[in-house]
């Protein structure tokens, strides 16, 4: 039985409209999110100002993109946004950012967190940067449904035992392998040998060692 985050996921990457996380505490921020995302359209606005309501709705929701105050909850947003990559892997985090010159700005790019907006500029990275970010994030969600599905209809035991080979047999296979590869890549013993990275002569002695004919 297929477990629940894999159900919720399936069901995410099936979403028609893409769902926007908002995490901020910010009353007037939020509303103006929530204004933009009814004129433009084209996502479905989630606003949290608790973290544990972000952490169920992540979990319920499965977002392609969070928007997050940095300084949510007195400095919480990194830890917010670690929490919510747990719940939901795929989701794309943006941190808004109200103060440059603040050491969260930098703990979160020491991190590699490489979205952070301005503040001031919040409804000019909307109009431009969020539709193509929540298309990423369902790209890339439904590319991993789509390789779970693979995964689960091919599994198999193919090899239902794997023999315990002597050491000096498994050697001897390896180097057979090897050799035949080489051999069938460069079509020639000169090519092959320099493939192989041995000298020509040894390179023979080798093939005639292990039976090799070519």
């Amino acid at each position: 039985m297929e477990d629940a985050p894999a159900k919720r996921e399936a069901v995410a990457a099936g979403h028609r409209i893409p769902v926007v996380l908002v995490v901020d505490a910010v009353p007037h921020r939020a509303a103006a999110i929530r204004a933009w995302a009814w004129q433009r359209r084209g996502v479905r606005p989630l606003f949290a100002a608790a973290a544990t309501v972000a952490y169920e709705t992540a979990a319920r929701e499965q977002p392609e993109v969070a928007i997050i105050d940095l300084m949510f909850r007195s400095g919480r947003g990194l830890a917010v946004a670690i929490e919510l990559r747990r719940i939901a892997p795929d989701v794309e985090i943006v941190f808004v950012v109200d103060d440059a010159a603040q050491p969260e700005v930098q703990a979160a790019i020491d991190l590699g967190w490489e979205r952070l907006v301005s503040a001031d500029h919040l409804e000019e990275w909307l109009d431009r940067g969020l539709k193509p970010l929540a298309k990423l994030a369902r790209t890339e969600r439904e590319l991993r449904v789509a390789r779970r599905a693979a995964e689960t209809a091919s599994a198999g035991n193919v090899v239902p035992s794997i023999p315990n080979l002597p050491l000096s047999v498994a050697e001897r296979r390896y180097r057979e392998t090897f050799l035949r590869s080489k051999m069938a890549t460069a079509g020639e013993r000169r090519e092959a040998a320099r493939l192989a990275g041995v000298p020509y002569t040894t390179f023979c002695v080798m093939l005639r060692k292990l039976g090799i004919k070519h």
